[in-house]
């Protein structure tokens, strides 16, 4: 089972930190001066959520039992379905709505994909939780997204 948890990591950890994977080349985005502040709240509504996601992987990749690993899958969920909201709250610079509307759909999804792999964690087939779990579409709009927005506004 740590096997396979420890591959599931390394895919939702790169939701947790755009320089974990090679994204794709993002166009720079510009954010006018006005919107600085906008842009200070949105990156650290963004790191946030970074360290949300990221406890909550390293408690998945430490589970020990089908019981354990099903309760911290639930919570991971949870954890994208708060990051989720966390960016939908206060302001975002025009230039970005775009980047975060699609951070936001993404982690949504991710949250979807954790709903899917509830059940055969529950039943202990972990192979298959951990397949529903290792959505690389998903993950690379999320991390192309974040970088996004961690480049316009770090």
């Amino acid at each position: 089972m740590r096997v396979i948890i420890a591959a599931l990591l390394v895919v939702v950890a790169g939701c947790s930190s755009s320089h974990q994977h090679a994204a794709a080349p993002s166009t720079p985005v510009s954010v006018a001066s006005g919107d600085r502040p906008a842009c200070a709240q949105l990156f650290a509504r963004l790191q946030r959520v970074s360290a949300a996601i990221q406890g909550s992987s390293e408690l998945i990749a430490n589970s020990l039992s089908k019981a354990q690993l099903s309760e911290r899958i639930a919570f991971e969920q949870s954890q994208l379905q708060q990051s989720a909201d966390l960016l939908e709250q206060g302001p975002v610079p025009a230039a970005l709505a775009g980047a975060d509307r699609d951070l936001v759909a993404a982690l949504r999804a991710f949250t979807a994909d954790f709903e899917r792999a509830r059940e055969p964690a529950a039943r202990g087939d972990f192979q298959a939780a951990a397949e529903a779990m290792t959505d690389t579409a998903v993950v690379t709009r999320i991390v192309n997204a974040s970088k996004t927005i961690e480049d316009a506004c770090k």
